[in-house]
């Protein structure tokens, strides 16, 4: 009920819309009713003598096909005013969601998983639509036409018909009530099931190459077939128990319409009004019907509604400060104050015992190139993140300009930190429009400067596809790397007040390209934080610190670390 009276308050400002369309729907499914019941009626004064003639024909004739244009005018303008609060409400919920999910970004995806966030944010909210188009106005439909229908027969048939006819169309609204909490608990297995199954898919398209190298591929289809299996099981359930459902309300209409006409016939009422009574069970099944679709598609509304509020309620990782501080301009007196301090920083992530980044702490001359070198887990991408401030370290400090990260507030450290990364996200458009993502400003001039800059032989009106499934990997990369500089020109200082974070973003570069990248990155003048699997990418690095367990274990630059026999030696030897 709490979703419900939620959706509710939500749906406000399109009432007046609503508004409409239940007023559409009422007074069409009146005419529906009544579409079954004067044809009845008309039979019984033909049957009894009370009516003849082929002027009471036409009369009856033109009246049914003024109710069926009317209706289904109405029904237009139902579905029309219905759907149109719908559709517009959906889109105000994502962008509600949206602006709850901006607090909790980045860190957000680290636990929910970006595709559970995706199917949240798309699929959910699409199944939230049946609550505004097909909720709303058939449940009050479901309410009035039932007891209209109640007192009309009553009115024509007498008490004892009405009764009979009020037990059928009660037994019509409890015989799909009976199944809401199973229903409801199914659709929370069958969200849940579809939420697990969109992240397995997405992981595993993102980990398609560690797969195969693992020779997992056998293992990784199994457990996708064991998923679609677990949810095709709960699938059918769902429409086994609709099914039965179904099945007897058919049931009810038949024995229903034969059990008012024989009561009223039993009781005395006169004809006519006892086979509209009677046709009043089939007239009334269409608001019925609506109890029944509501009882299979509701519950996945209301789940969906819970797993949109569940989402959008999460607390952000990070503390905004009341006021962003802005660092000091740097003169020639402070000169000596590092671009990006690390002070003894600790970091564990929640839910983890082992910290990832143990008394860690580096500094970084303004303009310099510093590299980070380690295997695999080491904690070089989870430096990264608290460099981007996806979260706050639980011990220490991490400065940018000598201000600490939670004074500068995220919206700072984004404008200031700037990263790109190995996998970049690209949309389905033109080199030019993917650019302007970063700065929707920019002329083609800068655009092309930066594409020079980056190597990229590309026009900046080429379509990428989808994905940018038109470029390379390496392409891809450096158009993203593109896009970060025109961000970082658009920083407080331009790119010689940015740090620039390197997370793998030249891996699918050629040797040469990578090492024509680096010269050209140096001469902006911009400081910069090489995270690299690929130790080559490193040779230019001023200092190279290597990890190792979230702790900093050996110094130094590419020829002091290369020649000796310590941890970046043993990278070096082991193909890094």
């Amino acid at each position: 009920m709490k979703h419900i009276l939620w959706l509710l308050a939500f749906a406000r400002p399109a009432t007046k819309r609503l508004s409409l369309s239940v007023l559409a729907r009422l007074v069409g499914h009146i005419l529906g009713a009544a579409q079954f019941a004067l044809p009845a009626w008309a039979i019984g004064m033909f049957a009894t003598g009370a009516a003849a003639g082929a002027g009471f024909v036409v009369l009856i004739a033109a009246i049914f096909v003024v109710i069926t244009a009317a209706k289904a005018g109405l029904r237009y303008i139902e579905q029309l005013y219905g759907h149109l609060a719908a559709f517009s409400l959906m889109g105000e919920m994502r962008v509600w969601l949206i602006d709850r999910l901006i607090p909790q970004a980045p860190a957000v995806t680290d636990g929910a998983g970006a595709a559970r966030i995706q199917s949240t944010a798309v699929r959910d909210v699409d199944r939230v639509e049946v609550f505004f188009a097909h909720t709303i106005a058939p449940a009050i439909t479901a309410v009035l036409i039932p007891i209209g229908a109640f007192v009309t027969a009553r009115i024509m048939a007498g008490p004892l018909p009405a009764l009979v006819l009020a037990l059928v169309l009660l037994v019509g609204i409890i015989v799909p009530i009976t199944g809401v909490k199973r229903g409801a608990e199914s659709a929370r297995q069958v969200a849940h099931l579809r939420s697990d199954t969109a992240q397995f898919v997405a992981d595993s398209v993102r980990l398609r190459e560690e797969i195969i190298a693992a020779e997992a591929v056998a293992a990784r289809l199994e457990r996708a077939r064991q998923a679609d299996r677990q949810l095709a099981t709960a699938l059918l359930t769902l429409g086994r128990r609709a099914g039965i459902r179904s099945g007897v309300n058919s049931l009810r209409i038949w024995v229903g319409t034969l059990l008012v006409l024989l009561t009223a016939l039993a009781s005395g009422a006169n004809l006519p009004g006892g086979l509209a009574a009677a046709a009043l069970v089939a007239g009334t099944a269409a608001s019925l019907d609506t109890v029944e679709r509501l009882a299979g598609s509701l519950p996945a509304g209301l789940e969906a509604t819970r797993r949109i509020r569940e989402l959008a309620s999460g607390k952000p990782v990070v503390t905004e400060p009341e006021s962003s501080r802005e660092p000091d301009r740097l003169t020639a007196a402070r000169v000596s104050v590092p671009a990006l301090a690390v002070d003894n920083v600790s970091f564990t992530y929640p839910g983890r015992s082992e910290p990832v980044i143990d008394g860690l702490s580096l500094d970084v001359p303004s303009g310099a190139m510093i590299g980070i070198a380690g295997a695999s887990g080491s904690g070089k991408s989870t430096l990264a993140r608290l460099l981007q401030r996806h979260f706050d370290v639980q011990a220490g400090e991490i400065r940018v300009a000598d201000v600490p990260l939670p004074a500068l507030g995220s919206t700072a450290v984004a404008q200031r930190v700037i990263v790109a990364d190995q996998t970049p996200f690209l949309l389905d458009a033109s080199v030019a429009e993917n650019l302007r993502l970063a700065a929707p400003d920019a002329e083609d001039s800068e655009l092309q400067m930066l594409l020079d800059l980056v190597a990229l032989d590309r026009g900046l009106t080429d379509a990428l596809g989808r994905r940018g499934e038109r470029l390379s990997g390496g392409q891809r990369q450096r158009l993203a790397l593109a896009r970060t500089l025109l961000r970082g020109r658009r920083a407080p200082g331009g790119l010689a007040g940015c740090v620039l974070v390197l997370d793998e973003a030249t891996s699918h570069q050629d040797p040469l390209t990578q090492a024509r990248l680096m010269t050209s990155l140096r001469t902006l003048g911009i400081t910069m934080v090489v995270i690299a699997h690929r130790l080559e990418t490193l040779r230019e690095a001023d200092r190279i610190h290597v990890m190792e367990r979230g702790r900093i274990v050996e110094s130094g630059n590419w020829h002091e670390l290369s020649a000796g026999d310590g941890a970046f030696r043993k990278l070096l030897d082991a193909g890094a």
